[in-house]
């Protein structure tokens, strides 16, 4: 991916984003910090999110006005969950980001997992001996394991739509 032609080489023009951006970005960090990341990250994502040109991790800690050391942290774990993604530009040997193109798959997927690992804790409720001579608790476990199968289909069948809607 290149700088854009009027661009300094490594330099993006991060004055452009108004205070509704800089609000939107805020949300966006609220959002994934409900959803178990950092702020920063969910920051991170914003940025990324709203910024047409890669950004190197200066920019991002300019931008974001915290500490470099956060922001490639933070870079480390949204490369690592899918999120984000490294880009070098020819004859710099400054690292950049973007917003990984499948993302939004990788949030989704994320999802997925946090529901399935109350489906294994549903999964070990139900061998409790005293808790399986309740009827109204076992009732609970079974409309609970019931709604994860048809999340757990419908978000399968949603994801494959997507894909191919992509291609």
């Amino acid at each position: 991916m290149e700088i854009g032609q009027n661009e300094e080489k490594g330099v993006m023009k991060l004055d452009k984003l108004t205070a509704e951006t800089m609000q939107l970005i805020e949300e966006m960090a609220l959002h994934h910090e409900n959803q178990g990341l950092s702020r920063i990250a969910g920051r991170i994502i914003g940025l990324l999110m709203v910024s047409q040109e890669p950004l190197s991790s200066e920019q991002i800690a300019t931008t974001l006005q915290v500490s470099l050391g956060s922001v490639s942290t933070n870079l480390r774990i949204l490369q690592k969950f899918g999120f984000a993604e490294k880009k070098s530009v020819t004859g710099d040997r400054v690292s950049y980001y973007i917003m990984a193109p499948d993302s939004i798959e990788e949030e989704f997927i994320q999802g997925l997992e946090r529901i399935l690992s109350l489906k294994n804790v549903i999964e070990k409720g139900m061998q409790i001996e005293n808790l399986k001579q309740s009827e109204l608790v076992m009732q609970r476990f079974h409309e609970t394991l019931e709604a994860i199968d048809l999340y757990r289909e419908s978000l399968n069948q949603m994801l494959a739509e997507w894909k191919s809607r992509r291609m």
